[in-house]
């Protein structure tokens, strides 16, 4: 991914990015977000799942703990009973904060590492945002499919067809390369 967009991501989620400057015997951060542009989008969005999930909880204690207080303060002791259950519900959901020790493309998919997936509706953003993956072009986010043998990856028919003429041009040159080995000077050869 490229270095702005890689940037972009890390600073709106600088707690599940925390681990991005750890050294490689610490964490597989240290080596970025190893997969294309084109998946930028299904990154941000289940970045924003999994924090929003993180965070929520907290959010809503402080904010009944906050109404609780006025209630109390106030003589309305109904609704502070009922803000103080809230709290004690609002508990159940806390999820630790999760980090991320790797994000890369695997196999023509993505992969989103987590130190802890948390609760079972982080793992299931996460499986979603893999399988979106395989059926969205790497390079440029548009719908594509899976092709390849050895090398597998996910491009729209566009970016296919790129590729292919980048190969294209690379075997040429590798052709080349071949041929301007093979063709010795007279002067140079031995006999």
């Amino acid at each position: 991914m490229k270095e702005e967009l890689q940037n972009k991501l890390y600073e709106k989620y600088p707690k599940i990015f925390g681990q991005k400057d750890l050294s490689m015997q610490e964490t597989a951060m240290c080596w970025g977000i190893a997969c294309g542009d084109g998946w930028y989008n299904i990154l941000d969005v289940l970045c924003n799942a999994i924090q929003t999930t993180v965070d929520t909880p907290h959010e809503s204690i402080a904010r009944y703990t906050e109404w609780a207080k006025k209630a109390m303060a106030e003589g309305k002791n109904d609704w502070a009973q009922t803000c103080l259950a809230n709290i004690e519900k609002e508990k159940a959901n806390i999820v630790n904060q999760v980090e991320a020790t790797q994000v890369k493309e695997k196999y023509g998919t993505l992969r989103f590492y987590l130190s802890d997936y948390g609760s079972e509706e982080i793992r299931n953003y996460t499986r979603f945002a893999e399988s979106m993956s395989s059926v969205t072009c790497e390079d440029c986010g548009a719908p594509g499919e899976s092709y390849g043998r050895s090398w597998i990856q996910v491009k729209c028919e566009t970016c296919k067809e790129l590729a292919q003429e980048d190969r294209d041009k690379d075997w040429a040159r590798a052709r080349q390369l071949q041929l301007d080995f093979n063709t010795v000077p007279a002067e140079l050869k031995t006999n």
